[in-house]
Formats: structure tokens, sequence, C-alpha cells
């Protein structure tokens, strides 16, 4: 497929559909200049977050304009509330709380230009079947899905549905597969969510539980599979998954983790997001050269990064509500009484979570207000995070309205609804573990 031209491409920055895509990018670029130079202004990359939220209101669905909007009138109504008392209010705190973690999603959104360009990574193969294709699967959607985010459930997805539409087995799959990823994986929301407001997180334990969990998981899955499905199991025709294509996750996560030894300092989110979209540059500039990398990579952010107005409007609409809640906690610390997060006051938050996720509430509203008002009581920190992480997680697999369901139901016509009952067994097995997960943390942490 040819290039457009560059003035082609030009013109497209004078357009008015274009504005959200410029925006994200000038919040990009400004996000990491002052992450890395402090002195750089970090009011330029707030601004234009905020630019792009009210550019991309009209291309938002109904119920999600109900989410955002429920949580904006909620934090600014707290902020007021505050500043009526004669509290201290930092407003600059409330509108840039969830700046870092939009910068990572997106830093991380330009790693789909790699994986599109390599054909999404065996496009051109056979499709494997039986168990051993459904666990190639399953292995295949969670390591990719950990990386690059939705867009490989919908290229798996995509893909399966090739051969036949997608039925109960396939969704089920996809959707189990890739929600175990917000169990530890920095380039999902959930855990940049954790790791951009719970100070001092302890990285390596929280991977290290994270992914504890999802080896439960992966066993949790194969075995549900054989008994949800019986015999059938053997016809399941799998993704055609080459184990090459896995130098995309294996260079970012050892990119990541150099930097990250060679420079500790530097928060892990920052990290991912100025290496993701060098990765990619890098990685097209090789296949495209760098007159038609700059092209491509011009394009998507113009084009493609308006795609997140969803998670772009909930993030920036969730640090309004954080901060309000945090300043009312601050000004009236009576009204939140102070516990200790043991692992079974741990597991009681995890189903505050969970459950709500069920009713349709985004399991970042349940995230942020639990964050809000854990903090004061000064909890071990990476089991607070480890709580918000494996309840996103299991709050996406059974929610009606996560992507995850959402993205799925429309690719085989049927109610996000039916996911609630599908993965009612899958989420309260891993619910369980997730409190000897946490018990088991407590012993070791004592």
């Amino acid at each position: 497929m040819p290039e457009p031209s560059t003035s082609g491409w030009a013109s497209g920055l004078v357009r008015r559909d274009a504005l959200p895509g410029l925006m994200i990018a000038v919040m990009l670029v400004a996000s990491i200049a002052h992450g890395l130079v402090p002195a750089f202004p970090g009011v330029i990359g707030v601004l234009a977050a905020w630019v792009a939220g009210v550019a991309v209101w009209r291309r938002l669905p109904a119920r999600a304009r109900i989410q955002v909007g429920a949580m904006l009138g909620v934090g600014l109504a707290c902020l007021g509330m505050v500043a009526a008392g004669g509290g201290a209010v930092e407003w600059s705190d409330a509108l840039g709380r969830s700046l870092p973690i939009l910068t990572l999603l997106a830093g991380v959104a330009f790693l789909r230009l790699i994986y599109r360009a390599e054909g999404g990574g065996g496009e051109d193969s056979a499709a494997p079947r039986g168990f051993g294709a459904y666990l190639r699967t399953m292995f295949g959607a969670h390591l990719f899905g950990a990386v690059i985010n939705m867009s490989a459930l919908v290229v798996f997805a995509d893909r399966l549905a090739r051969a036949a539409p997608l039925a109960r087995r396939e969704v089920v799959l996809l959707g189990r597969s890739y929600s175990m990823v917000a169990f530890y994986s920095p380039f999902i929301g959930g855990v940049a969510l954790a790791l951009g407001l719970v100070p001092e997180v302890r990285f390596p334990v929280l991977v290290l539980v994270g992914v504890g969990l999802a080896g439960i998981g992966f066993v949790v899955i194969a075995v549900l599979g054989r008994l949800e499905e019986g015999a059938s199991i053997a016809e399941f025709r799998g993704y055609p998954f080459r184990p090459e294509s896995l130098w995309l996750p294996l260079a970012l996560a050892g990119a990541v983790a150099a930097v990250h030894w060679i420079w500790p300092a530097l928060p892990v989110l920052l990290v991912v997001a100025l290496l993701a979209p060098l990765l990619a540059a890098g990685a097209l500039a090789v296949r495209l050269g760098p007159a038609g990398a700059a092209r491509t990579v011009g394009r998507f952010a113009l084009t493609e990064l308006p795609g997140m107005s969803g998670e772009l409007t909930l993030f920036l609409a969730a640090g309004v509500l954080g901060g309000g809640l945090t300043a009312v906690v601050a000004a009236w610390p009576s009204l939140v009484p102070a516990f200790p997060l043991t692992p079974g006051v741990a597991l009681v938050a995890l189903a505050g979570i969970v459950v709500p996720a069920i009713a349709g509430v985004h399991p970042l509203v349940s995230v942020t207000a639990l964050i809000a008002v854990a903090l004061p009581a000064s909890p071990d920190p990476t089991l607070l995070a480890a709580v918000c992480i494996i309840g996103w997680g299991l709050g996406a697999t059974v929610s009606p309205y996560s992507g995850i369901s959402l993205v799925l139901a429309a690719r085989c016509g049927i109610s996000s609804w039916v996911f609630v009952r599908w993965n009612a067994v899958f989420c309260a097995v891993m619910f369980l573990a997730a409190g000897a997960v946490f018990a088991g943390y407590g012993a070791l942490a004592r």
C-alpha cells in the first residue's frame, strides 16, 4: 500500500478532527520531557490532555459520558466543599493526577504499529487444532496483550473468526487469558493507576505477586476449558502463533528492565512511555526507512490516538475524583477510620471492586476510591496496589461494560451481559486464589 504524500499528512494537522490526536501527542512528549527534565513546565502536558479530553467528548457513548460526568461531578463537589471549609485544595494535583498513566497508555499505543506491520504474528500460517492449540492461543493472547493491550484481543479475535464465527469457547478463552495481564503488566491501565497513585510500591514484588496469580489462572483456564467443552475441545481451531514473534514483548521487557536498573530513580511508567514509541519508531525505520517511519507514526498519532478517547476521559475524570476524595479525607480524617490492610481486609476490598463491576461500575471508580480512603492509614503500599490490580483484572472479566466484554460481544453478535454468567465460576475461583496469594504475602511480610 503506497504511503500518502508528506504534504497530505501535514495538511491533516490543520483539520479539526486531528486536534485530539495532536493534543495527545503533545501530552506524551511534554510529559516525558517534564519527567526527564523537571524544569520543563509540567502544565503543558496537563493542558494538552484536557484539551484532548474536551475535543473527544462528543465521540463518547452515552454510558461513558454518564460515568465520566458522575466522577467529575463528585470530584469537583468534594474539592468545592473543602475549599468552602477553608481547607487546602490542590487543583493542579486533581487536574494532573492521571497524567503519568495517560502518558504511558499513549506511548504503548504506538506498539500496535509494529504488530500491524508484521501481520499480527502469524496471519499466513494454518490454524492449529486441538487442546494444544487451545493452550497456545491462551498463552499467545496473554503475552501479546501484556504488551500491546486491547489491540492483541482484537487481532486474535478477528483471526480466529476467519475459520468460523466466534463461539463461546473462543470468546471465553480470549477474555480470560487477556484479563490476567492486568495482574502485573505495567502497560495496562490498572497497574499504571496503582503505580501512579500509590507511593513506594515495590514493583518487583508486585510483579511477582501478579505473575504468580496469573500462573494459577492459566491452570484454572485449562481445567475449566476441559470441563466446559469436554471432547469438543479437540476441534478447537487456535491462533497460528509463531514463537519468533515473541521478540516484541521480550525486547520491550528487557529494555525497560535495563533502563530501570541503570536509572532506578526514573518511574517505571515514564520508562515505558519513553521506550515504547522509540521501539516502534526504530522497528518501522528498519522496515520502511526513516521517512516512511515518520509518515506512519505521524498518521497514527493524528488518526488513531483519538481512539483512546474512552481511556483519556475516564482517567482524567478519575484524577479529579481521586483528588476530591483525598482532599476530603485530609480535611476531615475522622470520616474514614483507620484500618490495617490485613489479608482478610484485602480480600474484602477486592470484593468491593469486583462486585460493583458486575453491576457496570468501571473498576477505575472503585480503585480510585479505595486508594483515596486507604492511603491515610499508611497500609503496605505493595499489598494495596496488588488489591487494585487484581480487582481490575477480575472486574474486567465479569463486567458487562468492560472493554474486554464489549469488544468480544461486538465480534460475535451477543449481549455483553452473558459474560457475567460465563465467567462467574472463573472469577470465583480466581477470587479464592487471590485470597490465598494475599495470605501468603501477609505471612512473608511479617
